[in-house]
């Protein structure tokens, strides 16, 4: 296992290793950072330590977490995570499913 200069250890997968709670579902050991991005993204932007979603910044920069904010963010993350992420990046238009549109949390949607 290593330590990135910000001292979270990472299991030998590269994932943080204080993060495996959050994938019950999956077999954490054989998870790929590359390949399970999305709902790492989604999983420790929603209930991940600070040091954590440092961790999650450095590995895929904050174009790549901007980008998956807006486009999974409204219906992927809790309603508090997602407002805080989308004020804390300036994303001012995000992505609405379309059953959702003139339901929206918010009262109006952007697309």
């Amino acid at each position: 296992m290593t330590k990135t200069a910000q001292h979270i250890e990472l299991a030998p997968n590269g994932l943080p290793k204080t993060s495996d709670w959050l994938f019950p579902e999956y077999d954490f050991a054989r998870m790929n950072p590359d390949e399970y991005a999305s709902v790492v993204i989604e999983r420790i932007l929603d209930r991940g330590s600070q040091e954590e979603i440092d961790w999650l910044f450095r590995k895929y920069g904050k174009p790549t977490i901007v980008k998956w904010v807006r486009r999974h963010g409204y219906r992927l993350l809790n309603w508090s995570a997602f407002q805080h992420w989308r004020t804390t990046l300036g994303i001012k238009r995000y992505r609405v499913p379309r059953w959702e549109r003139g339901n929206e949390r918010t009262g109006n949607w952007n697309e």
